[in-house]
């Protein structure tokens, strides 16, 4: 099929707008990674966990404009060099969204699961000073203590 019988500028709008969307996230997620790493009140293990998320969000935004590239660019020329290898090339297409779709219920797992570990540490504290506060005013009876 000739370029000029195949209809490509949808396509090539569609990828195009997909590679601008996740440029834009890689340079969201490198602003935000900036901001994080010298960050001085974080943790080690949130420092870690803040790099490996934007590890994981770089790879996913990578991937975007990846397959944005794939899909402008492809449409255009893989029809030239036959039906199977454009059907290869298209079940690859689907193979790179669906990894995209893994790599962000990958990424939201991990976010959950540090926010539940984070919320039952910040709950087990609350539980301990509750428990001091309540024997301190035991001790004191209700009273002011002089420390």
């Amino acid at each position: 099929m000739a370029l000029e019988e195949n209809n490509w500028i949808p396509a090539a709008v569609f990828g195009g707008s997909l590679v601008l969307l996740g440029a834009g996230m890689m340079f969201g997620h490198a602003r935000v990674w900036k901001e994080q790493r010298g960050d001085e009140a974080l943790e080690d293990s949130d420092r870690r966990h803040l790099h490996n998320r934007y590890l994981r969000r770089m790879q996913t935004s990578g991937a975007v404009v990846f397959v944005g590239s794939l899909i402008g660019i492809g449409d255009a020329f893989i029809w030239q060099l036959g039906p199977v290898v454009a059907t290869f090339y298209w079940l690859f297409v689907i193979m790179m969204v669906f990894w995209i779709a893994l790599l962000a219920l990958g990424d939201l797992t991990s976010v959950r699961t540090h926010s539940q570990t984070t919320m039952s540490q910040l709950e087990s504290t609350r539980k301990e000073l509750e428990a001091e506060l309540a024997r301190h005013r035991h001790r004191s009876n209700g009273k002011p203590t002089k420390d």
